[in-house]
């Protein structure tokens, strides 16, 4: 899926009101390249935060065999700021407090119907930001987090191969719908697998399979997480809540239902790999 990208500045007011509501928004589970268009989220829903339910199959092997991260190289200097500069813009962090253009690196020799290739890791406001650039240069993936709200789950999916995921993960794979598992590289509390893009099935039902899988492991081998396998599973994690560590409750969609108090909800995992 992709994040529902701001076509222009906002009022700082604005933009403060949607930066606490909308930390961590992630994109879009169809996998579908979209144009950029401006944030439709409820600003009334404070008590909401639009996030994305990973995907995927059940795992049938809890330990497979462990193939290698794929290879990354370094952005250049002006690659970097340039790609950063289009990443922060998009998400209204260009002119925040403290903003800063962090990583930038690139696939070597990715599969070539890989959905992105490039990649760069933006700061401001608090807020840790990455965005994927496909082989023409097109921005199609981003992902958002922040220290001070943690992550719903042991790992986060954002778009499609990406997203954040806590200090006790330190491998993950994404396997598209179709295909074998992709290893993805772990980065500072962001994971990028290069896989293709898979759009969701226009006729679904509630056993239809997700896109993607997402799984974690620990530092063991073991499975500590495994994203929806089913739709029917996707519609069960949304209705879902969580509190962060401020006590505001929030749901894994935007909704103007009334949420439970935050004793009544799972707290949020600490995602602390950056700086809050």
């Amino acid at each position: 899926m992709n994040i529902l990208l701001p076509d222009g500045d906002l009022r700082p007011s604005t933009r403060d009101r949607q930066r606490d509501e909308l930390i961590a928004i992630l994109e879009s589970q169809s996998g579908t390249p979209s144009r950029r268009r401006r944030l439709l989220v409820p600003l009334a829903a404070v008590a909401a935060v639009v996030l994305v339910a990973a995907f995927g199959f059940v795992l049938r092997d809890s330990k497979p065999r462990v193939a290698s991260a794929p290879a990354v190289e370094p952005l250049s200097a002006a690659e970097k700021a340039h790609l950063g500069q289009r990443c922060l813009v998009s998400y209204n962090l260009a002119t925040s407090t403290g903003h800063a253009v962090l990583d930038g690196f690139r696939f070597v020799n990715p599969p070539s119907d890989a959905y992105v290739r490039t990649w760069v890791v933006g700061y401001g406001d608090g807020l840790w930001v990455n965005c994927g650039f496909n082989q023409a240069g097109a921005m199609v993936s981003g992902t958002a987090a922040a220290s001070r709200l943690g992550l719903f789950n042991e790992v986060q999916a954002g778009g499609p191969g990406s997203g954040a995921y806590l200090k006790s993960v330190t491998r993950i794979t994404v396997t598209p719908l179709g295909g074998e598992p992709v290893e993805a590289v772990l980065r500072n509390g962001f994971y990028y697998a290069p896989v293709r893009s898979v759009p969701a099935s226009k006729a679904q039902t509630d056993s239809s399979p997700r896109p993607y899988v997402v799984r974690g492991y620990d530092a063991t081998g073991n499975l500590v997480y495994t994203s929806a396998a089913t739709e029917a599973d996707r519609k069960a994690e949304q209705v879902a809540c969580r509190a962060d560590p401020t006590g505001r409750t929030y749901s894994l969609i935007g909704s103007e239902r009334p949420l439970p108090a935050p004793k009544d909800c799972r707290p949020n995992l600490p995602w602390t790999w950056l700086p809050n």
